[in-house]
């Protein structure tokens, strides 16, 4: 897909950080994009900005570990914008420490966003791109942590190396 003038980019995360910069870039670039993000407020500051900039940009509150919501979100973008082309699984949290301070929960909360949400964007988004045909792409943003151990946070470095290993995987399949 090399021209993305009217596409459509669904951004997990989007709602700041390197998410936000992403959805910036896109919208920049005449794509229609939808932010989606766990926290209302972030959505909320964030499109202040796109509106002042008359950008096209559709926020979505989700949590990106709820696979049903994951569903209904994909479906209300496509309502919005049309057929989805560029999925970014952005989404990410950063929690646990040295290993021999982390809990289940460090590794349960870590494992369902980190991981666990981009295997949701990956499994309902990638379908509707196939289906229409007309090609896009699946970024998911990862981290130096992804390919080179930090020292000291186990569980991010294990969801990280995770997310390096499926999308290598996934760019040996051409959409």
């Amino acid at each position: 897909m090399k021209d993305i003038e009217g596409k459509v980019a669904f951004i997990t995360g989007g709602a700041s950080g390197i998410g936000l910069g992403i959805a910036k870039a896109c919208a920049r670039h005449g794509m229609k994009v939808v932010i989606v993000d766990s926290r209302q407020d972030a959505l909320d500051e964030a499109m202040a900005y796109f509106k002042e900039k008359n950008l096209p940009v559709h926020p979505i509150k989700l949590d990106v570990t709820d696979r049903e919501a994951y569903v209904k979100a994909a479906d209300e973008a496509e309502a919005v914008f049309g057929k989805i082309h560029v999925l970014v699984n952005n989404a990410g949290v950063a929690s646990g420490g040295p290993v021999q301070m982390t809990t289940y929960k460090d590794w349960d909360f870590s494992m369902e966003v980190n991981v666990g949400g981009a295997i949701n964007g990956l499994v309902t988004i990638l379908p509707r791109i196939l289906k229409h045909g007309e090609g896009g792409h699946i970024v998911s943003t990862s981290s130096t942590a992804g390919f080179c151990a930090v020292g000291g946070n186990v569980v991010y470095n294990t969801t990280k190396y995770a997310i390096a290993g499926m999308m290598e995987t996934v760019a040996t399949f051409r959409l």
